[in-house]
C-alpha cells in the first residue's frame, strides 16, 4: 500500500513535465512592442488589442498574439500622421525547447495559444508621413478677389 502511494505521488509530481508547454509558459500572454520616435507631442496609438490615448513616446503597447502577422498599429497625433506599423511574425525559440521537453502535447498547447510565434521585432521607430496643417495656420480665402 505504501509503495502504491509513493508511486502515485511521484507520477503526480512528474506529470506537469509531460504536459508543460515551454513557449506558453515563458512567452504567454500578449506580446509587448516598444514604439519610439522623435515626436514632441502626445500621440494616440491604436492596436487590435487597445487604444492608448495621449501617450508620450517611447511607449510600450500590447498586441494581439493570435493575429501577429499583418497586424497594424496606427499612430496619430493632433498635427501629424505616421506610417502604420505592420507586424511580421517569427518563430518563438521556446517552441523548440518544448518539442524536446514537453513533447507533442506541450507543442499542441503552444499551437493552440499561438505561442509558437512572436513579433519579428519588439522595438519600432515611427516615421512621419505628413504634417497636417493647424486650423489657425491655414490661409484664409479673401472674398471679392
Amino acid at each position: 500500500m505504501k509503495r502504491h502511494i509513493i508511486k502515485n505521488s511521484i507520477l503526480l509530481a512528474v506529470m506537469p513535465l509531460f504536459f508543460s508547454s515551454c513557449a506558453t509558459l515563458f512567452a504567454g500572454g500578449n506580446p509587448k512592442i516598444l514604439i519610439d520616435g522623435a515626436v514632441d507631442e502626445p500621440v494616440t496609438i491604436t492596436t487590435e488589442k487597445n487604444v492608448y490615448s495621449d501617450v508620450v513616446l517611447p511607449y510600450m503597447v500590447e498586441v494581439n498574439r493570435h493575429k501577429i502577422d499583418g497586424q497594424r498599429i496606427n499612430i496619430k497625433s493632433e498635427h501629424h500622421q505616421y506610417k502604420d506599423i505592420v507586424l511580421e511574425k517569427a518563430v518563438n525559440a521556446w517552441t523548440f525547447g518544448n518539442i524536446l521537453i514537453g513533447g507533442l502535447i506541450g507543442w499542441g498547447v503552444d499551437l493552440g495559444t499561438n505561442c509558437v510565434s512572436k513579433p519579428a521585432q519588439d522595438h519600432y521607430f515611427i516615421q512621419e508621413l505628413f504634417m497636417k496643417p493647424k486650423e489657425s495656420d491655414s490661409p484664409e480665402t479673401a472674398e471679392g478677389d
